[in-house]
């Protein structure tokens, strides 16, 4: 039986379920087997494509859908982080557009086969070597100047440089099937020591995730995708739990606190058995609801999506798609030009004036492109807008493929690099433009300037693949 068949059979297994199971309402249930459907799909093409556009719709559907269904099933427990809106009210708005979002991205097909790239580096093993290495060590320079040199006005630059790291790595692990493993786990242990010195893991989970899509071969079983997957969750789940803790140690010491005894000490203080004299029944219930709500609070993006559809229109008005063409200028008109264009620090004002929440400065949060479709548009404009928004996102892969690329499969290691903010579903449509446009931008730059030192970034003068 093909995969296809049977990931649409659970997803059915999984509407029923809700919907006869756990009486929930159909709009839910059909989010819910939507995002079932995602996860095993993604699942199943991991080591035969490269599954970006399922894992873009995978992070928003369980972001938008499953976190907020969690949100709604806890009920209001904090002042702030909860569901404004009814649950039939969020979800016919949010799943037609997470569905319309997949659409878009179908739309227009694209060959992200890894086993292209494989044949492609192996005979031209040498030269892919000779990039790797040139990519490592530009990108390891990059983090070390940017670690020793705080200059606002690169900083973006430096953002875009240090991504080569990760460019660089997926190289190696395909150059190295064989120790691909060992080149996963290296890595993920060195970005995880950087994060543990921030505070800051949002990177280290998408960095980790992008590293998956190399990790296993077209001939990986399934149970063992599976196995890696549960394991990622976990490591997830626990992250989460305790990062709270972890940097109030960090921030309040102002970094003086050594991170690796830091965050152990809060893992150990975490699992450790409770005291036996203090460990009530009522104690245990009230903790176990505390730690899911702080835990689905930083999963579920929807109950600021909420809060939008709340606020707009009943005390802002649609914005008729006015911070949407200010991130397309943004993103395509150069600054000394127009001085006066908005930039990534407008999403704050923005993030206030539509949600109606006055958040201080240096919170992250974000309104995620459904949302902020919705503050522009409404319901059908937004639904309208995630279609031609994953519709873009397919366009730029295949002109990214096939003009930029000139073919070359080497493209597809490239993917981290132009869609690192784009995967984020909490991002605003402003960071995620200006993303696309800056990488892109950069990336004609870098290989224009590496040709001048005799380093071709996609090997097209050496296309020997079949």
């Amino acid at each position: 039986m093909k995969f296809f068949p049977t990931s649409f059979f659970l997803a059915v297994l999984s509407l029923l379920i809700c919907l006869i199971g756990f009486n929930y309402l159909f709009i839910t249930s059909l989010g819910i087997a939507f995002s079932v459907y995602i996860l095993l799909e993604f699942t199943d093409k991991l080591g035969k494509v490269v599954p970006i556009k399922e894992f873009i719709t995978l992070i928003a559907s369980f972001q938008w859908i499953v976190g907020a269904k969690i949100g709604y099933n806890i009920g209001k427990v904090h002042y702030k982080y909860y569901m404004y809106v009814d649950e039939d009210t969020y979800m016919t708005y949010i799943v037609p557009g997470v569905i319309f979002f997949y659409l878009g991205l179908k739309l227009i097909r694209s060959n992200l086969s890894i086993i292209a790239v494989k044949r492609f580096m192996q005979k031209n093993r040498t030269a892919a070597k000779r990039l790797a290495y040139f990519l490592l060590t530009i990108g390891l320079l990059s983090f070390m100047i940017s670690k020793i040199v705080r200059l606002p006005a690169v900083a973006f630059i430096f953002y875009l440089t240090n991504l080569l790291i990760y460019v660089a790595v997926i190289h190696f692990m395909i150059l190295f099937p064989n120790k691909k493993w060992q080149l996963f786990i290296i890595s993920i242990g060195f970005f995880f020591l950087f994060s543990l010195g921030s505070g800051l893991f949002h990177d280290l989970i998408i960095t980790a995730a992008f590293l998956l899509f190399f990790l296993f071969s077209e001939r990986t079983k399934m149970r063992l995708k599976i196995g890696v997957l549960l394991f990622g969750l976990f490591s997830l789940y626990t992250l989460q739990l305790v990062k709270g803790d972890y940097r109030e140690i960090i921030w309040e010491s102002n970094k003086n606190a050594n991170p690796i005894e830091a965050f152990f000490s809060v893992l150990e203080a975490e699992f450790a058995p409770a005291n036996p004299v203090v460990n009530t029944v009522q104690l245990n219930k009230n903790a176990e609801l505390e730690e899911q709500t702080t835990i689905n609070t930083r999963l579920n993006q929807g109950w600021i999506i909420s809060k939008i559809m709340d606020n707009v229109p009943h005390n802002q008005e649609y914005l008729q798609g006015k911070t949407i063409m200010e991130s397309i200028e943004a993103a395509v008109l150069p600054r000394f030009l127009f001085p006066n264009k908005k930039g990534a620090n407008d999403a704050l004002i923005n993030f206030r004036k539509i949600t109606g929440i006055d958040i201080t400065r240096g919170t992250s949060m974000g309104l995620s492109v459904i949302g902020e479709f919705y503050a522009n548009y409404g319901q059908v404009g937004g639904w309208l807008a995630m279609l031609i928004y994953g519709l873009f996102l397919a366009i730029f892969i295949k002109m990214l493929q096939n003009i930029i690329a000139g073919g070359s499969p080497l493209i597809l290691l490239w993917l981290i690099f132009f869609f690192f903010q784009v995967v984020k579903a909490e991002t605003d449509f402003i960071k995620i433009f200006n993303h696309l446009i800056k990488s892109f931008l950069f990336f004609i730059f870098i290989q224009f300037g590496s040709s001048l030192l005799g380093m071709d970034l996609l090997l097209n003068k050496r296309m020997q693949y079949e």
